[in-house]
Formats: structure tokens, sequence, C-alpha cells
């Protein structure tokens, strides 16, 4: 794991407000060097901590279905699950869970007879697949990434005095 300081998370932060905002800005509102910034970006994108993406509401899509699957896998065949989840072009997103089910994974499709086919011919026919649940994404209202609530949610210690 790599470990994170302040700056590295307001750097991730400003960032996920806009994905394409220029080091030598982000480095004028946090009042460090251009150099640190893009020093900063690059380990942190080598890493694997942080990687630049477009991220299109599906609920905006006029034909789209986004769903949200959910696997029950013995654990056995957890490995190959993941990995022909990984595999499938559909498969935007994959990881592991604990609680009940044990493999999430974000799937985009035309429409809801493509995501039918697709459970049971892709999915539900995996070896190891003991359950499935599927859920409909219909819209996003917040999406973060960066590891730890923004400070406006995040909770105060307790005995804390509001500010």
């Amino acid at each position: 794991m790599t470990e994170l300081d302040d700056l590295d998370h307001a750097i991730i932060t400003a960032l996920e407000q806009d994905g394409r905002r220029a080091f030598r800005e982000i480095a004028r509102s946090l009042g460090v060097s251009e150099g640190t910034v893009r020093a900063r970006f690059r380990r942190l994108e080598e890493a694997g901590v942080l990687k630049i993406a477009a991220f299109a509401d599906p609920g905006r899509f006029r034909a789209g279905r986004l769903a949200l699957l959910f696997l029950r896998v013995a654990p056995e065949h957890h490995e190959a699950v993941v990995a022909a989840l990984c595999a499938r072009s559909e498969v935007s997103y994959v990881s592991t869970m604990l609680g009940r089910l044990d493999v999430f994974a974000q799937v985009l499709v035309a429409d809801d007879n493509e995501l039918w086919t697709f459970l049971q011919r892709e999915v539900r026919p995996l070896e190891g697949v003991l359950e499935t649940e599927a859920v409909l994404e219909v819209a996003v209202h917040k999406l973060w990434f960066n590891g730890r609530p923004p400070a406006a949610a995040a909770p105060r210690p307790e005995g804390a005095a509001e500010g």
C-alpha cells in the first residue's frame, strides 16, 4: 500500500473535480510548485493509486443499461471468476467484497435483453458462481474516489468542539 499524505489527497481531490486541470493551476491553488504536483502525480500513477479516466453517467444515455452485479463465489474459484469478468468488454469495474457476497462487477450493455443474455450465457455458467444478483443503476448522484471522505463529511473526533 502507498502511504498518502495531505498533499497527495489534495492533488487527487483537485483531479477528481476536473481530471484535465493543469498541474500549474493545481500547484497554485495548493501553494506548491508545479514540479511537486507533477512528481506526486507520476508517483501516484505509477503506484496504481491514481488513474485519470472519463466517467459517463449512464442515466443520460438514451440506450444503455448499467447493471451492478453481486456474486457469491466458491472460494477456490474466486480468482478465475474475477479474471473472467475482467476480460469481458461489457464489464467496466470488478472488486472483491467482504460479507455475504464476494464479487462486485459493473456492467454496461445496450438493453435489458442484452443484460439477460450476458447473465445467462457469460456470468451464471462460470464455474464457482453460486449466486448472482443484478441491480440496475439509473442515476449517479455522487462520485468520489480519493480514499477518504471529503473534509465536510469527515467525522469529528469524539469530544471535539464544533468550529
